[in-house]
């Protein structure tokens, strides 16, 4: 939480110091002169920045303040001050002291635009989405380029889940943008044709669904939910082979996520008369990768449910050894210990693998933000960023002590 305050402090003074920049020296207001630079040569504005760069929020608000009277009340200090309320939680506070700036008169077109960008960011903090929307969209009106306006309005199309908008939203962004940025906003574009895709499918609209989807993976192949949900949209569509081959290549792209279509495939294989390829999957997958504990689990849960408790159970134990933490892992060892009449022997040989084990009951966690969920998600649902969950794992004593 205090990371995310610093940044946003620094993303604050930063709009501040570009729009003082961007402005004249001197400038007429009420008959006056002003000399704009008075409020950077004041001590106590100084003072405030270095309190805002160490995160010392009401210490800045208090040099600040006077640095505004000091210098006159300068249009870009207020403008930091009313962001620092915001970061504060004073929400009210900060939509006041914006309002406030929108009426003074004179104001140039540029300035009347970053005064609504800090609004809009107040009514969007506050959850006044219609608000926060009508202010962005009022920015891009006074200034169509202006980059901050159309990253905070995506993010609202896609917190309402208004993937269209949002995806026509990206695509301004994406426009005119450096070659370097272009692959995070094919990638983001990805996930929004999947989102759309989704949509489709709940309408039943498999071919709306199904072009989607290849969008996405023509954008981004390594959009792992594109080629789950396209192989589902064939799999409804009574497709089975053309499912298959949407999963296997899902595997194929990217085998760090098999797992995600395990129980897609083992379903499917018998129903094209090949219900030997799902094992023969597993094996290779643990082949290719000698750490993969999931290929393991799958493989031994589908022998434990063919009458091969045994051979299962060794495979779940060498998973144990590459992963101990996995609670599913062990519900499916309880389970295969089960079916073999929980023999002493047995039992021991798991209990010692498991001494030091600690369960992990929400390994996945966002690189962004730090929250944790059960499941892998696409999204973060705090910081709404696109694919940044990793999977937490602490290393098994075996591994480490090699």
């Amino acid at each position: 939480m205090a990371d995310s305050l610093v940044l946003a402090g620094l993303v604050a003074l930063l709009v501040g110091l570009a729009i003082g920049k961007a402005w004249e020296r001197y400038k007429l207001r009420d008959g006056q002169w002003i000399d704009r630079r008075r409020a950077r040569e004041s001590p106590h504005y100084m003072l405030g920045l270095n309190f805002l760069v160490t995160n010392q929020i009401e210490p800045a608000i208090d040099e600040l303040t006077r640095a505004a009277a000091a210098a006159g009340d300068p249009l870009e200090i207020h403008l930091i001050l009313g962001n620092l309320y915001r970061e504060k939680g004073q929400v009210g506070r900060a939509i006041q002291e914006h309002q406030k700036l929108l009426q003074r008169s004179n104001l140039r077109k540029l300035e009347h635009a970053n005064v609504l960008l800090c609004l809009g960011l107040d009514y969007k903090r506050g959850g006044f989405v219609d608000r926060a929307l009508e202010a962005f969209t009022e920015v891009l009106r006074l200034d169509p380029e202006n980059r901050y306006a159309l990253a905070n309005l995506e993010k609202l199309y896609e917190e309402q889940h208004q993937w269209a908008e949002a995806y026509a939203t990206r695509l301004k962004l994406a426009r005119g943008d450096s070659d370097t940025s272009q692959a995070r906003h094919q990638e983001i574009l990805a996930f929004l044709d999947n989102e759309l895709g989704l949509e489709a499918l709940k309408r039943m609209d498999y071919t709306e669904a199904a072009r989607r989807f290849d969008a996405a993976i023509d954008l981004d192949q390594h959009n792992v939910p594109a080629y789950l949900n396209l192989g589902d949209v064939r799999f409804y569509q009574g497709d089975t082979a053309g499912a298959i081959a949407a999963w296997e290549r899902l595997i194929e792209t990217a085998p760090e996520r098999a797992y995600l279509a395990f129980s897609r495939l083992e379903a499917a294989y018998p129903k094209i008369g090949e219900a030997g390829r799902f094992p023969s999957l597993c094996r290779r997958l643990i082949a290719a990768a000698p750490l993969d504990w999931r290929a393991r689990l799958a493989l031994g849960r589908h022998l434990s449910a063919h009458d091969s408790a045994a051979e299962a159970l060794e495979l779940l134990f060498e998973a144990l050894a590459h992963n101990p933490h996995a609670l599913d892992l062990h519900q499916a060892i309880w389970q295969t210990l089960s079916q073999l009449d929980l023999q002493p022997a047995l039992v021991a040989r798991y209990v010692e693998l498991t001494r030091d084990s600690v369960f992990y009951l929400d390994p996945h966690i966002c690189i962004r933000c730090r929250y944790r969920s059960t499941e892998l998600l696409w999204q973060c649902p705090q910081c709404h960023e696109w694919n940044t969950f990793i999977e937490e794992r602490i290393t098994p004593a075996k591994e480490s002590a090699e």
